[in-house]
């Protein structure tokens, strides 16, 4: 479900937000040459050899909600990486009644905390 609404989303900012792409190397080389000043709002994506970049511009008015978008995105990504460890280690097979089991287990070696006065 969360991976469905990841796509749905960047097929949107994709079709919304018009995008320039540049070389890696090319901003490496030029820096602010490689922008556009034309378009100070236009989202860019930087292309390297073994990873990508996006640069969003902010506004001190846009900054906020720019952050908890990537913030979002960041945890849905997290998600993805360990919905895909879960399935290579066969954890995704997993009952709720394992799950539960494995919870009280962890809970009976923990040691019972000191209470203060």
């Amino acid at each position: 479900m969360a991976l469905a609404a990841v796509d749905k989303m960047t097929t949107i900012i994709r079709k919304v937000l018009p995008m320039k792409t540049i070389p890696l190397r090319d901003f490496q080389r030029e820096g602010s040459k490689a922008l556009d000043p034309l378009a100070p709002t236009e989202p860019l994506i930087l292309t390297g050899r073994d990873q990508d970049f996006l640069l969003l511009p902010m506004t001190p008015d846009s900054r906020t909600a720019l952050l908890d978008m990537v913030e979002g995105l960041s945890a849905i990504l997290a998600l993805r990486e360990d919905q895909k460890l879960a399935v290579e280690t066969g954890l995704d097979q997993s009952s709720m009644q394992d799950v539960e089991e494995e919870i009280q287990e962890a809970r009976k070696s923990l040691k019972p905390r000191k209470r203060s006065a």
